[in-house]
């Protein structure tokens, strides 16, 4: 694909216009959109196919969507950002409309395998691309208006998927953003190239030797802990959403009220752009510790309340307050963790992210009634900030003894 855009005076292609940043921001909305549609889906879906499709809808999605971080962000190091994004959205457009034509439970599940794996292209690749795109006093913004995106997916394609349930049958959620997708690949193209990066991995390093990196870094033992910690946050987001519905129902509450709960969390995602300041009093483990807390809080407030539509919207907002601050802290943890494979680190904060994503519906339409899943959901939360607190005290140690060596007092008693 020839580079497109205009040239800066050294040759070097012109960084996007805020206009581009911007259409990468939507993207990332719409993308993301399709794992979180299918928790309100689930019921419409399945009286239409006759059977349950918990595993073909969302399960298979996460799993596919999870496993294709290892594999997409490897593959834009040897063919280019920009490129590997026009193709991986065209390929979700294509899959993503075909999911409206799935008659079967067992075609459904192969289409939303394909569509998850497609859509695992653009998060990792997307923010690689504005990472080496754009000059260093845009990049901040840049990237935190893209995780800002991937955050209010998960309540936007909830409220999405259930306006279009209430007022359309379900395959014109898919037609309709299955060509939103092709009109947003279309603009994709005309993108600038990123510009050559020194840091990138050059093309003579294998596939296979990438993957093995990151599978080095994941024996760390204190990547070991965040993977533990990291598991548990959609797992129990996802979870706790699919297990809302059938509870709402059962309450007496109608589509339209179930839909404004679902989307009164929506504010609070903008918690995450407050972990920067947070971190510089707490640290980021801190920060990550305090949001998982904050998280386990809130679903175990949700399990006392569940009778309560009051109750239950407040405590979903001090829930959905944890998860924000939990997620971005967590991707910067993961990378520093991982340093100097961030590539790699990446790769498995999303990978295990999204198996848990994969695992909460799973556990939501198993036999547990719906408060005391909220407990089960509140223990593995505060788990999750335990092994952050051990993380913590295995990070500080190599710093310390940095700190030790670095002071004068220090090196007197050892030359002593």
């Amino acid at each position: 694909m020839p580079p497109t855009g205009p040239a800066t005076a050294s040759g070097r292609p012109a960084p996007p216009a805020r206009g581009g940043v911007l259409l990468l921001v939507v993207t990332a909305l719409l993308v993301l959109t399709q794992l979180y549609a299918a928790i309100p889906l689930l019921g419409p879906v399945a009286g239409a196919l006759g059977s349950d499709v918990t595993f073909a809808l969302s399960t298979v999605f996460s799993l596919c969507y999870a496993a294709g971080f290892l594999v997409w962000g490897p593959v834009s190091d040897h063919v280019g950002r920009r490129r590997v994004l026009v193709i991986g959205l065209v390929l979700l457009a294509a899959t993503t409309l075909a999911c409206g034509f799935a008659s079967t439970v067992s075609a459904l599940a192969l289409l939303r395998g394909a569509q998850g794996f497609a859509a695992a292209s653009f998060a990792p690749t997307a923010l690689a691309y504005l990472s080496e795109a754009l000059p260093s006093r845009r990049r901040p913004g840049a990237i935190g208006a893209m995780s800002a995106a991937f955050l209010l997916a998960g309540i936007f394609g909830q409220v999405l998927a259930s306006i279009v349930a209430m007022h359309a049958d379900w395959p014109w959620l898919f037609h309709g953003c299955g060509i939103a997708l092709a009109l947003l690949a279309a603009l994709v193209v005309r993108l600038p190239t990123e510009p050559a990066s020194e840091e990138r991995p050059q093309r003579s390093v294998t596939f296979g030797s990438r993957l093995l990196a990151t599978a080095n870094a994941a024996t760390k033992p204190a990547v070991l802990l965040l993977c533990a910690a990291h598991v548990t946050l959609l797992l129990s987001f996802v979870g706790m959403y699919t297990a809302l519905g059938p509870h709402l129902d059962a309450l007496g509450l109608d589509a339209s009220q179930v839909i404004w709960i679902r989307s009164a969390g929506l504010p609070c995602m903008f918690a995450a752009l407050a972990v920067g300041p947070l971190a510089q009093r707490l640290g980021m483990a801190g920060v990550a510790r305090a949001g998982y807390l904050l998280a386990a809080c809130g679903i175990a407030a949700a399990a006392l309340f569940a009778d309560s539509l009051a109750g239950i919207i407040a405590t979903g907002l001090l829930f959905v307050t944890g998860v924000a601050l939990a997620i971005p802290a967590m991707i910067t943890l993961f990378g520093e963790a991982t340093a100097p494979n961030r590539a790699g680190g990446m790769a498995l904060n999303g990978f295990v992210l999204f198996l848990g994503a994969s695992i909460g519906p799973l556990v939501a339409r198993g036999p547990i009634a719906y408060a005391p899943l909220l407990v089960v959901f509140a223990v593995l939360l505060s788990a999750a900030a335990l092994c952050l607190t051990v993380f913590a005290r295995i990070a500080d140690k190599p710093e310390a003894a940095a700190r030790d060596a670095r002071s004068p007092r220090r090196r007197t008693e050892v030359s002593a």
